[in-house]
This record gives structure tokens, sequence and C-alpha cells, in this order.
């Protein structure tokens, strides 16, 4: 269809009616030249737009947002990239200050012959229902992440707020806190969506080839180097990097990765030439990095360039109000795979002794922890039964304090074993906050939950 005759039909007064009519914001976008055809006046009211302000501009100029760069739905959709589903998006609109959180759906409009004529976006403002949530304290959950307790009311806000810049962000917590999925919320919401996200397990490599897998490796450069291979920053450029257990490198790999992160260049193992990346770091931990510093096996200049903003993810246990919502999750998610499976199996649910039971377990091993125990409670219940506190394997209250023997003495220890563990829960896992709390330095205290640890 000629842009003229296409021009025409959007402007058709049925179709503008059709455009108005609706209580979300909506953008014509044409799908060859990206300018735009028409927009509603709830769009206009959103963006900051007066109704006598023309069209015909870029869709970017006007949108203002942070994924038109690097993830602009249209050309995903028209790529094949992305199905016409919902999405979260970023828009600056006007002033190019104010940040509209967006539901948004980019609809394609196609010709009598098939082709793609143009791009309708249609996008609501979530800007009110995220105030009245974090109000009401009641949002759930955020991108497969689950729980509505306080601590992380506060740090879905913060993923929010920090996923459309491209800053580096430093997740920490002990193990099972779940990192990666905030990680992948982080991607989600970023401008970056639809670009590589690669993840790399810095405790899962050997420290001969951690460099190789960083940066990659010329052939022969060492036994075993067959071919030229890309390490993660190239396979990552354009896109995000995960670097999970990121306290895990030996203090050589530090200095180069800092080098990396300082220059956006990378060199190949064995090569001199130099290659340009273009990467945003999402790094992990579960030890205290100011720790490590203290103890001089982590470099501090690298951990102040990782940590542009840092998340401290709380445990299970500190926590433990969002049992009942991640144990409906997961059963959830058993039952879907079960599903899939010749041979259904279906389970009746959870009792209430067992949640109350799961809501009273110290979850030294976090949700991932809480994972296993259901998923193996799953596979203990008959089918057509609920899930009862037996099939759990869980010694009945174990957050209780240690109960004083026949004598009526505790033993020292467990009560210093008690304290630890409660100051570090009281404190989301910040040795330096339990620390203070506890009366005693860090170090002390790192000496002691790493006891506790492996105990």
């Amino acid at each position: 269809m000629p842009t003229a005759d296409l021009d025409a039909a959007i402007g058709h007064p049925l179709v503008r009616a059709l455009l108005d009519a609706g209580s979300d914001g909506a953008v014509v976008i044409d799908a060859t030249s990206r300018r735009i055809l028409a927009m509603n006046a709830v769009a206009r009211d959103v963006l900051g737009y007066s109704a006598d302000e023309p069209i015909g501009c870029q869709c970017k100029a006007m949108m203002n947002s942070p994924a038109c760069t690097t993830a602009c739905p249209l050309t995903a959709l028209l790529a094949g990239r992305q199905k016409d589903r919902p999405q979260q998006l970023y828009y600056r609109g006007a002033d190019g200050r104010s940040m509209l959180h967006a539901s948004t759906r980019m609809l394609l409009l196609r010709g009598p012959d098939g082709a793609p004529l143009a791009g309708i976006e249609l996008f609501r403002d979530l800007r009110e229902t995220r105030r009245l949530e974090r109000a009401l304290g009641a949002r759930r959950g955020l991108h497969g992440i689950v729980g509505a307790a306080p601590a992380m009311q506060a740090l879905y806000t913060l993923v929010e707020q920090v996923a459309p810049y491209d800053v580096p962000v430093l997740l920490t917590g002990e193990s099972g806190t779940g990192k990666e999925r905030f990680a992948d919320a982080i991607q989600h919401l970023s401008e970056r969506a639809d670009t590589p996200f690669v993840k790399l397990n810095c405790a899962a490599i050997s420290p001969t080839l951690v460099e190789s897998e960083l940066f990659g490796h010329k052939r022969g450069a060492f036994t075993g180097a067959s071919r030229d291979r890309r390490g993660v920053f190239e396979e990552a450029d354009g896109g995000t990097l995960f670097l999970d257990e990121v306290g895990e490198l030996p203090l050589p790999i530090q200095a180069k990765l800092l080098r990396v992160l300082q220059e956006g260049e990378v060199t190949r193992v064995g090569e001199d030439g130099i290659r340009r990346v273009d990467v945003r770091v999402i790094a992990a931990t579960n030890r205290d990095l100011r720790a490590e510093i203290d103890a001089g096996r982590f470099r501090e200049d690298l951990y102040y360039r990782l940590a542009g903003v840092t998340l401290a993810l709380p445990p299970l246990r500190a926590r433990l109000e969002d049992v009942p919502a991640l144990v409906d999750h997961v059963l959830g998610q058993l039952a879907a795979r079960e599903r899939r499976r010749t041979r259904e199996k279906r389970v009746a649910g959870i009792t209430d002794d067992a949640i109350r039971l799961l809501s009273r377990h110290r979850w030294q091993g976090n949700v991932r922890e809480l994972v296993n125990v259901l998923r193996l409670a799953w596979i203990r219940t008959p089918g057509g039964r609920p899930i009862d506190a037996s099939a759990l394997g869980l010694q009945l209250d174990p957050a209780r304090p240690p109960a004083p023997p026949p004598g009526g003495v505790v033993p020292l220890a467990e009560l210093e074993a008690q304290a630890v563990r409660d100051a570090m829960a009281a404190h989301d896992g910040n040795m330096s906050a339990a620390a203070r709390a506890l009366g005693i330095d860090r170090s002390t205290l790192w000496r002691k939950w790493k006891k506790l640890e492996g105990s």
C-alpha cells in the first residue's frame, strides 16, 4: 500500500474513533520509515504532548524510550523474534526526564499481500499501579521472583529503578536466595532485553581455563586450543553478562577483568590485538566481598567497579511470611511439569500442618532447599492425596532456640551459634551490621559464620 494511502487509511474517522475509544495509549508507526502516523489522546496525555503538536517524526523521538536503540518491540516483531505479547518498557516522553513505566503490546498491521504496513503500539501506564502496590505492600513478585515481604518490596523498586540504565549491578546474598532470578529480572526490564544475555558461573571453571572462558583464546595458545574461540565478553557484546560467584575469581584474573570493565576491550589468550566490546555486567556472590578485600583475596578497585548498585538479597529465614506463596508457586511448577508426562501424577495440594512446619524451618539452603524439600515430598506423596508434614522429612520446629537439657543449662556454644544465626537473619546477611549488633569485629563473625555453615 503506498504511503499516502496508508496515511489516509489511518486518518479515516472510523479508525481514529477506534484508537480514541480505548483506555490504553495507542501509537501507529509506519513499518518502513518508523514515522508516527497517529497517536490517540491517551498517548498524548501520558507522554506529555498537546493535541496541536504535529506527528510524523520518528517514533523514537516521541517515545524517547531506553528500548528504542537496542530492544525496539517493532523491530523484534518484524524480525520474528517476538510475538505480540505484553512486555514492560519505559518511556521518557516529551520532557525526557520523567520515566513512564508501561505495559506495552505491539501489534502488526499487514496489507492484502501480507507485507507489514504499520505497528500499533498499545501501552498502559503502570505508575499508579506500582505506587499503590508499594503503598499497600501488595506486590507478590516480580518477573518470576516470589515474595511480598517488606525487604522484597524494596528490592523490586530498586530493580525497576536501575534496570533501564547501564550501571553495573552486584547481587549479594547466601546461596539459594535467587540471585540469578534477580539478574533475569534486571535483564528483562532493561533496554538490552532483546540482546544477548550470557551467564558464567565463575566457581565452576578450572583456574587454568577461566581466562579463556572470559576473554577467549587463539588457536594453539595452549594445549587443547584447537581453534579460535570467543570468550563470554565477546558472546555478550551488545548485551549483558552475568558473572555468578564472581568472588571465586583468582586475583590475576581480577586484574584483567578490571581492565576490561574500565576500557571496554578484551584480548584473547595468545593474541596481541584488542577487541572492543559493549557489555553490561551483572555480578553475584555469596561471599562478603568487604571481608575478602580485608583478607587480600579480592581487589577493592574491582569491587567498586562491579558495585555500581548493590542489591543485598535476604535469606529465606528472614522472610518466612513468604513461605506459603513460595510453596504455591513451586507446587504449581511441579504440577505443570507433571501435566507434560504420559502418566500424570496428581497431588491434592498440601496440608495446613505441612505449611506450618515449612514456615518454622530455618532454611539454611534458602529457596533452593525449599524447592528440593517440596520436590521430594511430591515424589513421596501418593496420587490424589495432599502433601502432609511427614512427607517433608523435616524435624519439628528447627527455628526454635535450643531447649535446655534435663540439667537446665544450655551449652555456651549452642547459645553463641543461635545468637550468630539470629543476628545474620535480623540484618539480612549483612556481615558488618550483624557484627556490630553482636559487639564483635567482622572478621571474628566471619570465622564463626563459616564454621556454622560447614557444620
